[in-house]
Order: structure tokens, then sequence, then C-alpha cells
């Protein structure tokens, strides 16, 4: 199956992740490519908190969701420094309720 991308408003990528325990997250990555913090993060609470704050004090560039494999990961970049990947299961719902198109 090839997987399907969605394009999701930058202006809406905050209150998708200020959600996204309601999609049934599976994990969390940040790389900043500015810092080591993001290597030092073990749980997946402590990677969320900090995706949030990253995603609070920058600007987010672009934004997808790619649907594969029964999973859709969110794929945030900010600043050419950040990349933020959260992974859901429930992505069909994340689809629906902020409709988002495929590219």
């Amino acid at each position: 199956m090839e997987p399907r991308v969605y394009e999701v408003p930058v202006e809406r990528v905050r209150e998708v992740f200020g959600r996204i325990e309601e999609y049934d997250l599976l994990s969390v990555d940040v790389e900043n490519e500015a810092s080591v913090i993001d290597d030092m993060l073990e749980s997946e609470e402590e990677k969320l908190r900090y995706a949030r704050e990253k995603l609070d004090d920058g600007n987010i560039d672009s934004a997808v969701l790619v649907v594969r494999d029964g999973t859709g990961t969110l794929v945030v970049k900010m600043e050419n420094v950040i990349t933020i990947r959260a992974t859901v299961r429930n992505y069909e719902r994340l689809i629906e309720e902020f409709g988002l198109k495929e590219r």
C-alpha cells in the first residue's frame, strides 16, 4: 500500500498537538539540530512535553500527515532545525475532525 499524504494547515498544528492523545498516540519523536536535549528525553511524556514547548516557541514551516501501514504520522518541520513526528493509530478521526485534504 502506497503512503497517503495529507496537508495539515500550519495554523492548526498547535490545536492538533493539544489533543494528540485523543487519537491513540503511539509515539513522539523530536529532532532538534540545534540542541542535544532531544537526545536525552526517554519517556513519551517527556518527548510530548518538549514537542509542545518547541511548537509554542517557534515558527512552523510545514506539516503533513503520512498514512501508511495502519498508522498516521504527523510530521512538523520548524525553522529548518526541528522535526517533530507523532504517530497515532486513529488517524481517520484526525483527518475527519480537522478536514485534512490529500495531497
